[in-house]
């Protein structure tokens, strides 16, 4: 599960921090609010998602917090012990260059977005 995304530099959003509890969370809001850029960020941690940068900002951080992924095969896959929370991160530079880490170990995007899609599913109002 979710539990803590950081933002930093990401759209219009200097830096946020946003706190999932258990259970069921929704992003809601009026047009304009924010929701898409946060939805955006959450694709960028899972290795989606890349021009982002805020405007005049030289590169983008985002951090995710996920608890309850013990047993899941891609940890065990590619040596990475699991533990009670696991932390994704990944800086996007201007020039395109990536930072991505699990738990403080680098991978590449390729690998990232691997393991994004066993951590996360969104879908939109639209999706069938």
């Amino acid at each position: 599960m979710l539990s803590l995304l950081h933002i930093e530099n990401i759209a219009v959003i200097e830096r946020a921090d946003i706190q999932f509890d258990p259970g069921f969370n929704a992003l809601t809001g009026e047009t304009g609010a924010g929701k898409s850029i946060v939805i955006d960020a959450i694709s960028a941690v899972l290795g989606t998602s890349r021009e982002l940068i805020r405007t005049g900002a030289k590169s983008a951080l985002v951090n995710a917090v996920f608890t309850g992924v013990s047993g899941l095969g891609w940890l065990e896959e590619n040596g990475v012990p699991a533990g009670e929370e696991l932390l994704l991160q990944r800086e996007i530079q201007g020039d395109g260059r990536n930072v991505c880490r699990v738990d403080g170990r680098p991978l590449t995007v390729a690998q990232l977005r691997e393991l994004g899609r066993q951590l996360l599913n969104i879908h939109g109002q639209h999706d069938g």
